[in-house]
């Protein structure tokens, strides 16, 4: 596995159009093609290692006399940026083209709750009134950590020009991929079965909402959710420990800390003297 880059200022990117394809890479500087090739290792790496295919040939696949065709894939490119609005990150993200899906789907299997702003706001209140700050974390990958459904086969071709895969050769998905239609409503569905075994429940009215106790006596914990980026608090520092230690038995979890961004809203958090927080946003 290459080594990723440093993305500081003297050492990011220099072309800040992130490539459309990984075939245009040789185009880049050296450099900038070093970072985008790191980005698609940690993407590729992450998935495989999961596992979330088995490699197959095609000798493999004809074997298997299957009536259908192997999905075509894409690697999307991206870049995060910083507060200061300066790049942080270049991303790949490996999707499958779901349009071409060939199962048999509705919206009620596919459709899964995300928080709206109202939400959002009303744990900011909740917060504010117990005297402390959101935080959030998003989980890694969070799509790919749900396992397909018995029955349901996929088959994939790699992304057009990926330098890990040999000619020639399909992935039969053993996980979720993004791009699928069942995706979201899958990783929704396993989170949420997660936050319910560690004793949270979720509102009736707001399906992404969620509070209980983890250790009886104590502080509750609030949690919202937005897809795989997830927004909590509790009035008890310890509680909020416990609760970061359990939810990364679910996957690999980037755990930021306060809140600064969130939906399309900017968040400025103040401590003030009296002990009371104040936010505007």
């Amino acid at each position: 596995m290459r080594a990723s880059p440093c993305f500081g200022t003297s050492h990011g990117l220099y072309n800040l159009l992130a490539p459309t394809s990984l075939k245009n890479l040789n185009k880049l500087t050296s450099s900038d093609q070093a970072i985008w090739n790191a980005a698609y290792d940690e993407e590729f790496d992450g998935l495989s290692s999961i596992p979330t295919w088995e490699v197959i040939s095609e000798e493999q696949f004809k074997q298997l006399k299957k009536s259908v065709k192997p999905l075509p894939s894409m690697a999307i490119a991206t870049i995060k940026y910083n507060a200061n609005n300066k790049p942080k990150q270049a991303k790949y993200r490996i999707v499958v083209l779901g349009n071409l899906d060939y199962h048999l789907w509705s919206r009620e299997s596919t459709t899964a709750p995300v928080m709206s702003q109202l939400e959002l706001r009303i744990l900011t209140s909740l917060a504010v009134h117990h005297k402390t700050i959101l935080k959030n974390c998003d989980v890694k990958q969070a799509f790919v950590q749900s396992s397909l459904p018995s029955g349901e086969e996929y088959f994939v071709k790699p992304p057009l020009g990926c330098p890990r895969s040999a000619p020639g050769t399909y992935w039969h998905l053993i996980r979720s991929l993004y791009g699928l239609h069942h995706a979201p409503k899958f990783w929704y569905e396993k989170l949420s079965r997660h936050l319910q075994s560690l004793g949270l429940k979720s509102s009736d009215s707001s399906p992404c909402l969620f509070v209980g106790t983890l250790i009886p006596g104590e502080a509750p914990i609030y949690v919202g959710i937005y897809v795989d980026d997830i927004i909590y608090f509790s009035p008890s520092p310890t509680i909020e420990k416990k609760f970061e230690e359990q939810l990364s038995t679910i996957g690999e979890v980037d755990f930021m800390g306060q809140v600064s961004h969130f939906l399309g809203i900017e968040f400025n958090w103040q401590h003030l003297d009296d002990g009371n927080i104040s936010v505007v946003y």
